[in-house]
């Protein structure tokens, strides 16, 4: 049989059954529990449990559905409902007088435990006390037991161990004695303090760079003489093992040779601690014993110093420099020449840019002159070359202190930019010109020297030239026939010469002439004014300054009002090796002398007034202005339609309607009509179109009236498309003006015979007295007729 003493303390169990008069007194008692209490929380109920020998061993699971276990060996079974569960670190000390099935008659105790022993029993239940496996939970059951470790429940727990051996239950036992030295063997690991570890040190690639590695744990590194990324001298890392790099910045109390980096720590390893308590189940029902629960682990941090570790960085120089100009194109007066210059130590250098650290944080690196030529103007690109060509113009100069060390830095020359032309950078760095400090220190080699080439692409400027020009209108007046601007300008380069391409040849230059269409006379401005629209454009290649006649352009046939010519130079119209080498101007929009007025024909008449019916009667225009070439005017006379009156038909013939009945005008039609409607609806002559050769009169041909009433004249003026040949109208006259007025008045017949004459042989002569008579009184009334229209 196996030994069932653990560490001196016999092997306990949990929870038997009570024989069934036990249970019955535990159910009077859980009466008066819950009729003096009220309702308490449920009892826990035995679920995960083996039986050995009818004597059942294992867990219950609790009313907030954790499993739970006996923590008082030999206590009664726990029947009756539990409180709710509290955290304890201390599980009280207990008594108990019982017997049970497998012959135990006898007096249990327990003493008070807390520490150690509930750090073993909370890892337990949390690694094993959850299970579904009855067999695990009862093992469970016993471990817990045997953890408690308490003397006055050792030969309760000799007698129950031998009982389930007995029955069977060999495995269990073991198995809780294999989970007791687990549990004594993780809390024993937990509270162990954690190995050593050290620093370790290394130079980087770079100058007076290097990396100190730490291991896992590591909760601070701290370096002397050097510094972290970002200049911090300490930082925190961690959880895991790594690399910090560090930088030195040497010479901080004088320009020095060498300088000894240390580096130091803390280390904290995060551990897995089991806190010395319990979830405690108390019995509502006095006298039944306390269940338990995990509580679970925690992390804690244990600290250690690191062992320190150092290394010794051991300090001339060789600075160079790179360039490149600030911008390629440099606007005259309003840019500047400008170089930025990015100065390092070479490749090949010694040691890097002496440096040291000022009190106050800053760096102070030695300061490196640096001496800038500039090179122009010059009207062609200029070649590359190991120098500059003796007699070259010099058209500034600069020089940079590099106080900051490496790094970019802006050169202005002392000279601004007027010439156009390319000009180009030269720099050097000479150790006789350096600083008596860097000299005496001996930071550049004697006698050192560096210097780039001329003509450097990089190095290179280019002043753009600048032209100006004036433009006049060959004709400020344009007849619709001829609707051509001619234009002329005068090109100039302010300062400077036109410049070359890489060839020798001039750069060709483009221009913009856009001419704008404005109803009236524009006011000279910088932009078009609003309502200006575009109508044409033309563009004009330049090469050199003087006089230019630019191409015609041509105006759409449609424009009308004013029209005026901006020129521009707009680097979208020029090619790409202009580009840059010209600035952008415009003149200005409504130059007076580039601005056209276009001329069209004015128009009025004035018809006759009066008319007879069987009289022939006409319409006479004025025309003045410029008239273009093949302008014709056509004539038409409305009749003023009347309700009741007969209506005609465009030759003034009656129109009759399906029945052959003459038609009339109702009033329903006319009230349905607008006045300009009602003024056009009836046309009863049209005119041959009369031919206009210039301005002056131009008399419509004539027209017999063949009805009376009130008519009005309307002229239209057309001239032939350029293009297309087919008849434009220029100009159309409205209906119902007074001076298109005619008034056709009826004829006055002859007055009736009193005797026995013809009155067709007094028409004819028959009776030549009578006759003569007859006219002169039909003469008379015609006269008074048209006296009276006219005063109407």
């Amino acid at each position: 049989m196996k030994m069932i003493l653990h560490r001196g303390i016999a092997r306990r169990r949990l929870c038997p059954s009570r024989a069934i008069a036990v249970l019955a007194v535990f159910a009077v008692m859980l009466c008066a529990a819950v009729f003096a209490h009220g309702a308490p929380a449920r009892a826990a109920v035995s679920q995960y449990t083996v039986s050995f020998g009818g004597w059942v061993v294992g867990g219950f699971v609790s009313s907030n559905g954790q499993l739970v276990y006996c923590v008082e060996p030999g206590a009664f079974e726990p029947s009756g409902p539990q409180h709710h569960p509290v955290e304890a670190t201390t599980l009280p000390g207990f008594s108990a007088n019982q017997s049970d099935g497998t012959g135990w008659d006898g007096w249990v105790a327990g003493t008070p435990v807390s520490g150690d022993a509930l750090r073993r029993m909370n890892w337990l239940l949390t690694t094993y006390g959850q299970t579904a496996d009855p067999d695990i939970a009862a093992a469970v059951q016993f471990a817990v037991w045997f953890l408690r470790e308490d003397p006055g429940a050792n030969d309760w727990l000799v007698h129950h161990v031998r009982w389930v051996q007995a029955h069977g239950g060999t495995w269990h036992t073991d198995r809780a004695y294999g989970m007791v030295d687990e549990a004594y063997a993780a809390v024993a690991a937990s509270m162990a303090e954690p190995d050593g570890a050290a620093l370790s040190i290394a130079l980087g690639e770079e100058f007076a760079t290097g990396t100190v590695a730490y291991p896992a744990g590591t909760t601070r590194v701290d370096i002397d003489g050097a510094a972290f990324d970002g200049g911090a001298p300490s930082i925190g890392v961690g959880p895991a093992a790594g690399l910090a790099a560090w930088r030195a910045v040497l010479h901080e109390d004088g320009w020095e040779s060498g300088r000894t980096v240390r580096t130091s720590g803390e280390w904290v390893r995060e551990v897995t601690e089991w806190p010395a308590a319990l979830m405690l189940h108390t019995a509502v029902v006095p006298g039944q014993q306390a269940l338990g629960s995990m509580v679970g682990p925690v992390t804690a941090n244990r600290q250690l110093v690191l062992e320190p570790a150092e290394i010794h960085i051991e300090s001339q120089f060789h600075p160079v420099l790179a360039t490149q100009v600030e911008s390629r194109f440099v606007s005259p007066d309003a840019g500047r020449f400008a170089d930025r210059v990015t100065f390092a130590a070479s490749d090949d250098s010694p040691a890097p840019w002496a440096a040291r650290g000022l009190a106050d944080g800053a760096v102070e690196y030695a300061p490196i002159a640096a001496q800038g030529v500039l090179y122009g103007p010059f009207a062609d690109p200029i070649d590359t070359s190991d120098a500059a060509p003796e007699g070259a113009p010099v058209a500034a100069r600069a020089e940079i202190i590099a106080d900051r060390g490496p790094g970019e830095y802006l050169a202005v020359a002392d000279t601004a930019p007027r010439e156009a032309g390319y000009y180009s950078w030269v720099w050097s760095i000479d150790e006789a010109l350096q600083a008596p400090e860097v000299r005496a220190a001996a930071l550049l080699p004697e006698g050192y020297r560096f210097t780039d080439r001329f003509g450097l692409a990089e190095e290179g400027q280019i002043v753009p030239m600048s032209l100006r020009w004036s433009t006049a209108l060959d004709e400020q007046e344009l007849p619709l026939d001829d609707l051509v601007l001619r234009d002329r300008m005068a090109l100039s380069v302010l300062q400077g010469s036109w410049l070359n391409d890489a060839q020798g040849a001039p750069l060709p230059i483009v221009l913009r002439l856009t001419a704008y269409a404005i109803g009236t006379e524009p006011e000279r401005r910088a932009a078009p004014s609003e309502g200006a629209v575009e109508v044409a454009r033309e563009l004009v290649t330049v090469s050199a300054p003087g006089e230019i006649e630019a191409p015609p352009i041509p105006l759409p046939f449609d424009t009308r009002g004013w029209v005026t010519v901006q020129a521009c130079l707009f680097a979208e119209d020029q090619s790409e090796a202009v580009l840059g080498h010209v600035e952008e101007w415009c003149d200005d929009f409504g130059v007076p002398e580039e601005t056209a007025r276009i001329s069209e024909p004015e128009v009025r008449t004035e018809a006759q007034p009066e008319a007879t019916v069987g009289e022939a009667f006409h319409d006479t225009a004025i025309v003045a202005g410029k008239v273009p070439a093949g302008a014709d005017l056509g004539f038409v006379y409305y009749l003023e339609p009347r309700a009741g009156a007969p209506k005609f038909d465009a030759s003034w013939n009656p129109v009759t309607d399906e029945e052959g009945a003459a038609a009339t005008w109702s009033a329903a039609e006319l009230a349905a009509l607008s006045e300009e409607e009602r003024c056009l609806a009836q046309p009863v002559a049209v005119t041959a179109r009369v031919a206009v050769p210039g301005p002056g009169r131009v008399d419509s041909p004539s027209v017999l009236a063949r009805s009376a009433g009130t008519g009005y004249w309307v002229e239209d003026l057309a001239m032939p498309h350029p293009e297309t040949g087919e008849s434009v109208e220029l100009h159309r006259g409205a209906c119902g003006v007074a001076n298109e007025r005619t008034v056709v008045s009826e004829r006055i017949e002859p007055l009736a015979s009193t005797g026995g004459l013809d009155s067709r042989l007094l028409l004819f002569g028959a009776a030549p007295v009578a006759g003569a008579g007859l006219i002169a009184l039909l003469a008379a009334r015609r006269h008074m007729q048209r006296l009276s229209s006219s005063r109407k």
